[in-house]
């Protein structure tokens, strides 16, 4: 197997109270909650520039060239834990452990094997709750001057004869307020019909399928579920172009779902709207006048629809084609043409067959 020695900076990020809340739960339930917990992690690694080495069963395990770059994803992990204390679904979140240590370590494929990883994996264990405990080895390589440390001192770890000196990374102004942000909301159809005909298992099988299928269509994508309320999806992407990319991903699964012959579940039938703006952060979820504009805009969309505000549309690159003109209320909206919505029908259904 090839391998070569790198200098590497590691960052371990882990999930606090995971264990006895999966344990509590449906498998599915249970699967969903630590994917929905754990996103942002991989999401904050990913936009640092850094390597994804692994998923550690409630965490990720993470490699930067630069140490900088580690400490801005550490930071951005642990705030994002200090805003929003619920997952998509509304199930609490206890909080993250980060440690961050610099060390050689023999990369071999896509993993790591080495000193390095054993300290910090060990370090884990000693971290209060949304808290990021660095290496003096990583101390010594950072040179971004807006970092403060704290002087943790000798911690002593199993293994290991002479102790590691830790630091702290001093929190930084936990940012309320996202710039810049697609939002987009997803709303099915007889949502209130269909859950007076099915068995609550049923339903709640529904939904839980509904969302997964929003996780499905985000992945790979510059994009978030942020959360679900009822029938309802709520994501923001960092651009209308992702949005549109995603979308497209949700209809095509939603049209393989539907062509299931075998499905005991109900077809999925909605519309969705999108804004442009400025996205504000609450421990129980996102708020303020870009939700609200976003809502307003879905109550004028059609049935089966897709609209978008102008804000929007004045973002959009690669799909400005596939919008036209709408006119609701005092606001001038853009709405998916038909002539798109039924190419895109027409691809799905060649898709699946």
């Amino acid at each position: 197997m090839p391998s070569d020695t790198k200098t590497r900076t590691i960052l371990l990020a882990d999930l606090v109270g995971s264990t006895s809340k999966v344990t509590g739960m449906e498998t599915e339930q249970g699967a969903d909650f630590i994917h929905d917990a754990t996103q942002p992690i991989e999401d904050s690694i990913m936009h640092h520039d850094g390597t994804i080495i692994k998923f550690t069963g409630d965490g990720f395990i993470g490699t930067f060239e630069s140490a900088d770059d580690a400490l801005e994803a550490a930071d951005d992990i642990r705030n994002h834990f200090l805003r929003q204390r619920y997952t998509t679904t509304g199930i609490a979140l206890d909080g993250v452990r980060i440690v961050l240590n610099t060390a050689d370590v023999v990369v071999q494929d896509d993993d790591i094997v080495g000193d390095g990883i054993i300290v910090a994996a060990r370090l884990e264990k000693n971290v209060p709750t949304n808290s990021i405990w660095l290496t003096a080895a990583t101390r010594e390589v950072c040179s971004n001057t807006i970092f403060s440390f704290e002087d943790i001192g000798e911690i002593h770890i199993r293994g290991r004869a002479r102790p590691v000196h830790v630091y702290a990374l001093a929190a930084s102004e936990a940012n309320f307020i996202e710039e810049g942000l697609t939002l987009m909301i997803t709303d099915l159809h007889r949502y209130v019909q269909i859950g007076e005909t099915l068995s609550p298992g049923d339903l709640n099988d529904w939904l839980m399928k509904w969302g997964n299928l929003h996780r499905e269509a985000v992945q790979g994508i510059k994009g978030r579920v942020r959360q679900f309320v009822a029938d309802m999806a709520l994501m923001t992407f960092i651009d209308p172009d992702e949005a549109m990319h995603a979308l497209l991903n949700l209809k095509a699964l939603v049209r393989i779902h539907n062509e299931k012959s075998e499905s005991h579940l109900p077809a999925y039938n909605f519309k969705a709207s999108m804004a442009y703006g400025n996205l504000i952060l609450s421990p129980t979820g996102i708020v303020g006048a870009l939700v609200n504009h976003s809502f307003d805009i879905l109550n004028h969309t059609p049935r089966g629809r897709v609209c978008i505000d102008a804000a929007t549309y004045q973002h959009v690159r690669r799909y400005k084609d596939h919008f036209e003109p709408f006119e609701a209320a005092d606001e001038r909206l853009y709405i998916v043409s038909q002539a798109v919505e039924n190419e895109l029908l027409k691809s799905d259904s060649e898709s699946v067959e």
